[in-house]
């Protein structure tokens, strides 16, 4: 709380800890490793190991100098497990500490609920620590994205200012956000512009310093002697060592292990019961390792693999167990429901690669039947089914979920059947999601009676929805009785689905009535929508009538829809008196549109005046746009003024911490991407490559990978090369993919392969699938074979399933159906080719499953 005079008052109900009072080791920081060669007494080095600062600490720096100024921020470091990301949010905290500052961690496996109650609490001078955002960030059935919402609330309240939230995440992770706006718009929001890569490696600059800590420091000196390919920070995190135990466990702990590790890469956990891992541990072991094992095999096998590594008692086992926080947050308190364990991240980051061509066995599905009772989990897991085609634990598993309130589960399954094609098989699990209560089913139900030429009973499926309250299908029901004749009945369902949501619903019978010359009646309907809030059908029929070609029509009702508050319609207004000249009007009507949160119109007039040479008036325009949170303005704002020669305001304007995110816009790093792309055709190649360095430091590789475009386009191979794989070293394989493809269209296909296979080397096998594809369609099948081999050696599991499909065309069904359960047990989605192979489905040991009884 902040008193009247801005001073910072104590808050009693305020959650965390004080800094000061907090161990590194409590918020999954790993403790120092203990050389046993060279400390005979065992004991751990006083302390902990020196430290080397790297690019992503002054990031962090920066944030909490910004902080302890009274500003807040976040900042989430990306990277994979156990490269140091935790150690560095610690090392830059100690400012914090001082300052009497506290920390908030919202521990797992608490609810998300519980935690979005707990972050109302937050008060001035809190670090909220999101160790693995994920768990928060993209938890299911919304909360995520409400918890996400709430950390944005928390950072834009100056009445809780200054708070601090810090995160990480794994790259994998980081690439599902920032790639799938609409679907995480609100974690998009938390995450743009607001991320810094932590490598895996350190670099030789980073190393020089590494050597001079190094002779006053023995843990850094083992590091630098051990550490392998500069993997520093996972020396010093015991990678190696838990890697190194893992592979020497005894049998029944690394089946523990090895279930754990699998049901967390298929998307379940981290939190695994104990009795589920108990059944399905069995599964992992041999017949001759279930004979040796004892009665208390299980028990054994959790007690070796939860053992410490080090002498210090850290949690550093390869599996933990899993703790609730007490309210204070220093855990650990009584979980309920049991027991549950968690692997290692380091070990399921391993499992990622290394178990990845793996289909669990039929103890792991049936355990998770018997014992997991999250819906989502359980939906998770039966998508993983479905793409590796064991089509009856997926539909089990799915109708577990709906038990247990997740019916949406059983339809999702039923629409990957019909789309294959199995239209009986599809209906039968509509019928069932129906029969637990979801609507949408019955509405697919109705489409497929529909389709079958049955429309009584889809019509008497969609009244059960609407009946249910389902606004879609009572808009579909309105369109059936206005078809028939029944326009009081027709207009009525329109207007109950409006009421439920479906604001479309009035217009589609408005535009029926003006399509067939009732424009009296489209109008009433239209206005007699807008009378009760929903104004979607003025502005829609106006804009029926602009293309029609009925100026004066549309403009009269766009003055109706924008009365009602329609920013389109006040766009549309502002289009229309701009081109009239009344260009003040113009700006008062986009300006309007802006208050009320569509900045189109100030864009639209601003590219309008910069093509009439306005360059003033565009800048204006595109600047008021950019206030009301339009990145895309700014974009164009920083693209105009390093036109003009303004190149350290065009740098200003483009710095990612300028700009305000909004899911709905272009990224916030797109302005730099533009910006490297001009200075590099402007020769400023150095700028350029500054530029775009700093937009992939961002997570934009956009940059990098114009710029070897435009170096390729000069006949700079080299150069073009070069840039390319600093985007592979970044994540992306896209620009040597690229490179790869101009080469083979100016048939120099051996360099193509050369650089595709480059890119395989940084975990992109795309560019050999391509390769291998334009090879099959110029007819060259031998090199076309050949490529598509090497791209699923690679992991490419399309690349399997176009070479099972080539060797059944040859009809080799045998070695067709070994390369296709090879691409099914990695997951492929390929239904329609696996159902013509295996109509039934897999089992889990990749049998045929036998026909339904």
């Amino acid at each position: 709380m902040m008193s009247k005079e801005g001073e910072t008052l104590t808050n009693p109900q305020a959650v965390g800890v004080a800094l000061g009072d907090l161990d590194p080791l409590s918020l999954k920081a790993h403790p120092a490793p203990v050389n046993q060669a060279s400390r005979a007494d065992g004991e751990p080095p006083a302390g902990r190991p020196g430290y080397v600062v790297r690019p992503h600490d002054r990031a962090l720096a920066d944030l909490v100098e910004a902080a302890l100024a009274g500003q807040s921020g976040r900042l989430f470091l990306v990277g994979e497990a156990s490269t140091g990301k935790t150690r560095a949010c610690w090392e830059a905290l100690r400012p914090l500490a001082e300052q009497g500052w506290r920390l908030w961690h919202p521990c797992e496996p608490a609810p998300v609920e519980a935690a979005l109650a707990d972050l109302e609490q937050v008060g001035p001078r809190t670090v909220v620590w999101l160790y693995e955002a994920q768990h928060r960030l993209g938890a299911p059935s919304g909360s995520g994205e409400r918890f996400s919402a709430a950390l944005g609330a928390l950072l834009r309240d100056p009445a809780r200012a200054p708070v601090l939230v810090l995160g990480t995440l794994s790259p994998a992770n980081h690439r599902t956000y920032v790639t799938r706006p609409r679907e995480y718009p609100e974690a998009w929001d938390v995450l743009a512009g607001r991320t810094v890569t932590v490598p895996d490696a350190f670099d030789p600059a980073d190393t020089d310093i590494l050597t001079r800590l190094a002779a006053s420091d023995t843990v850094l000196a083992d590091a630098l002697g051990q550490a392998r390919n500069g993997q520093v920070a996972q020396y010093l995190a015991g990678a190696p060592t838990l890697l190194a135990r893992f592979q020497n466990v005894s049998a029944p702990a690394r089946a523990v292990l090895e279930a754990a590790m699998d049901y967390v890469r298929l998307g379940v956990g981290p939190h695994l019961p104990a009795a589920c891992l108990a059944q399905a541990a069995e599964g992992y072991l041999s017949e001759a390792e279930r004979e040796q094992a004892t009665g208390d095999w299980f028990a054994e096998a959790l007690a070796e693999a939860t053992a410490p590594t080090a002498p210090t008692g850290a949690d550093d086992a390869p599996l933990r167990a899993s703790t609730l926080c007490t309210p204070d947050g220093r855990g650990p308190a009584m979980r309920p429901g049991g027991p549950s364990y968690q692997p290692a991240p380091y070990l399921v980051q391993h499992a990622g690669s290394a178990r990845r061509a793996l289909c669990p066995p039929a103890a792991f599905w049936q355990a998770a039947a018997d014992h997991l009772t999250d819906p989502h989990h359980l939906d998770t897991l039966a998508r993983a089914a479905l793409e590796r085609h064991r089509l009856r634990w997926a539909e089990r598993l799915v109708r577990k979920s709906a038990l247990w309130g997740e019916s949406s589960a059983l339809h999702r399954l039923a629409d990957v059947q019909s789309e294959a094609g199995f239209d009986k098989d599809a209906e039968r699990l509509f019928r069932h999601a129906a029969a637990h209560g979801d609507t949408w089913a019955l509405i697919r139900l109705a489409w497929l009676r529909e389709e079958a030429g049955d429309h009584d009973e889809s019509e008497e499926l969609l009244t059960r929805a609407g009946d249910d309250g389902d606004d879609y299908a009572l808009m579909l029901l309105a369109e059936i009785r206005e078809e028939a004749g029944d326009r009081h009945e027709a207009e009525r369902l329109a207007r109950q689905a409006a009421d439920l949501g479906e604001v479309f619903a009035p217009y589609r019978l408005a535009e029926t009535r003006e399509e067939a010359g009732e424009h009296e009646e489209a109008e009433r309907l239209a206005r007699e929508a807008a009378h009760d809030g929903n104004i979607h059908p003025l502005y829609r029929l106006a804009l029926q009538r602009e293309v029609a070609g009925d100026a004066h029509g549309a403009e009269r009702l766009y003055t109706q829809a924008a009365d009602h508050g329609n920013a389109g319609a006040m766009i549309s207004l502002a289009a229309m008196r701009e081109k009239a000249g009344e260009h003040d009007e113009a700006e008062r009507l986009a300006r309007r549109a802006a208050d009320h949160g569509d900045t189109e119109g100030l864009c639209q007039l601003a590219m309008t005046r910069k093509a009439a040479a306005d360059a003033q008036g565009a800048e204006r325009l595109f600047a008021q746009a950019a206030e009301h949170g339009d990145t895309w303005a700014l974009n164009e704002l920083a693209q105009m003024r390093e036109a003009a020669g303004d190149h350290h305001g065009a740098e200003r304007l483009a710095q990612p911490e300028r700009g305000v995110f909004n899911a709905a816009n272009l990224s916030v790093t797109s302005a730099l991407v533009c910006l490297a792309a001009m200075r590099a055709r402007a020769g400023d190649h150095d700028s350029a490559e500054r530029l775009a360095r700093h937009a992939a430091h961002h997570g934009d590789t956009n940059a990098l990978y114009r710029l070897a475009e435009i170096r390729e386009e000069a006949g700079d191979r080299h150069e073009a090369e070069r840039l390319a794989l600093q985007a592979a070293d970044h994540g992306s394989g896209l620009a040597l993919t690229n490179l790869a493809g101009r080469r083979e269209e100016a048939g120099e296909h051996e360099e193509a392969e050369r650089l595709a296979r480059l890119a395989a080397r940084h975990g992109d096998a795309e560019a050999l699938y391509r390769l291998a594809v334009g090879r099959e369609q110029a007819g060259d099948t031998r090199g076309a074979e050949r490529l598509f081999t090497e791209s699923a050696d690679h992991g490419n599991t399309w690349a399997l399933n176009r070479l099972a499909e080539m060797r059944l065309k040859a009809g080799d069904r045998d070695e067709a159906e070994r390369l296709a359960r090879r691409a099914a047990d990695r997951g492929s989605s390929a239904m329609r080719f696996f159902r013509i192979l295996w109509p039934q489905g897999l089992e889990a040991d990749g049998t045929p499953s036998p026909p339904l009884r």
